[in-house]
């Protein structure tokens, strides 16, 4: 028997990744349902778990309209994983991605949405770039200077010809999404410009104007870590034809490698400070290096390579707490090859056994951390975690 039609088929769909913008959730609603006249939509909310209740918005508006979809996530953060969680969600064969700030003009989207439907593109963009005033919304220099950048090394070390290759507004078909997945930055870096890199083969692009509106509610996305997410994203995209390694591990390596800067300052003072006490100060004065490092590589790894997993208050703590731990093993391997090092080998330089020793913890550092500090268990959360009352 024949499944009852109970609905006409879901021809778009519109994801919108979500935090503290629950003053616009109904606006944004209202304005697509007066846009997309003559087309079958739904719209999904991606929200990362905002503390101003955009979730519940979400949830009210959704009892009563049909076409209003909420995925709310727990202990999970990022502008890309957002995207790419509504793109999979989606029942429409085409999404379109747009934020929840309200700057995108939603006008526009009837236009994207026919391009990729009649087959001239596998993906439109919308740029503020293509008329003179579409870029008004950046309201900062600093934003205008990021956005300037970033555009003229994306287009010079990806090979793309696009006015706004960083817009974060955009239709495309689902395939191109699934197409790009095994390849996607880990870090998420702008995604559109990530899922035209990584499809295989790469989409047709065009690129339609839009003006850019002045921000009303919400909190921007852009800040001090675009720039260094876009040297990650380069990085790994360049070398993973011949060496496959994800970007939060370069980003742990390279805090890491600072770290071992760190390290080096650090020992230099201490083995001065306690030459007086010890023929051979370099054991405690390596000691004391390696703790400070190490508060150095778990203080910046959680504002910057797990910033959609930082830990905050005591969960902070608790995290360091477990990182020491878990690095205990990398702290005796550092200083026993360090000193083995320098005791077989007195004449060769301190800098030789205390590297050496510091590049030991840094694979060691990476596998542990990860799974058992920022990983996607409940650790360390769960000595945070409130049980819950089973009712009656």
């Amino acid at each position: 028997m024949a499944r009852e039609q109970i609905g006409p088929e879901i021809e778009l769909t519109v994801v919108v990744p979500t935090y503290n913008e629950s003053k616009n959730i109904s606006e944004m609603v209202h304005r697509l349902d007066g846009t997309l006249k003559g087309i079958s939509w739904e719209l999904i909310f991606v929200d990362d778990s905002s503390p101003d209740g955009t979730a519940d918005v979400v949830r009210f508006i959704a009892r009563t309209n049909h076409r209003v979809r909420l995925i709310s996530r727990h202990n999970r953060r990022g502008l890309a994983s957002a995207v790419i969680e509504g793109a999979l969600a989606a029942s429409a064969n085409i999404v379109a991605v747009m934020d929840g700030d309200l700057q995108h003009d939603e006008s526009v989207l009837p236009d994207m949405y026919h391009k990729v439907r009649n087959g001239e593109a596998d993906l439109v963009s919308a740029s503020r770039f293509l008329r003179e005033d579409g870029a008004d919304g950046l309201s900062s220099a600093k934003r205008v200077a990021i956005s300037n950048n970033g555009i003229k090394l994306s287009n010079l070390i990806f090979k793309l010809d696009m006015t706004d290759p960083l817009t974060g507004f955009f239709v495309v078909r689902r395939d191109v999404v699934r197409r790009a997945l095994p390849d996607l930055s880990e870090l998420g870096f702008k995604v559109m410009m990530d899922l035209i890199v990584s499809a295989n083969p790469r989409p047709r692009v065009m690129e339609v104007p839009f003006k850019f509106r002045e921000r009303q509610h919400g909190e921007s996305k852009l800040d001090n870590r675009v720039m260094y997410e876009f040297f990650l994203f380069f990085i790994e995209k360049k070398i993973s034809s011949v060496l496959p390694l994800p970007a939060r591990f370069l980003s742990f390596a390279f805090i890491n490698s600072i770290g071992i800067l760190v390290h080096l300052a650090v020992l230099f003072p201490m083995l001065a400070l306690f030459g007086g006490e010890n023929s051979d100060p370099f054991v405690s004065a390596q000691l004391v290096a390696t703790f400070v490092a190490m508060a150095f590589n778990y203080t910046a790894n959680n504002l910057v390579t797990y910033s959609d997993r930082r830990l905050k208050g005591a969960k902070f703590y608790a995290g360091f707490l477990i990182f020491v731990a878990l690095c205990s093993v990398g702290i005796l391997g550092n200083v026993g090859v360090a000193s083995f090092l320098h005791q077989d080998y007195p004449t060769v330089s301190v800098l030789i056994p205390a590297v050496a020793g510091a590049l030991i913890t840094v694979v060691w550092n990476y596998v542990a951390t990860s799974a058992f500090v920022w990983g996607r268990t409940k650790y360390p959360g769960v000595f945070f975690q409130r049980r819950r009352r089973v009712q009656a």
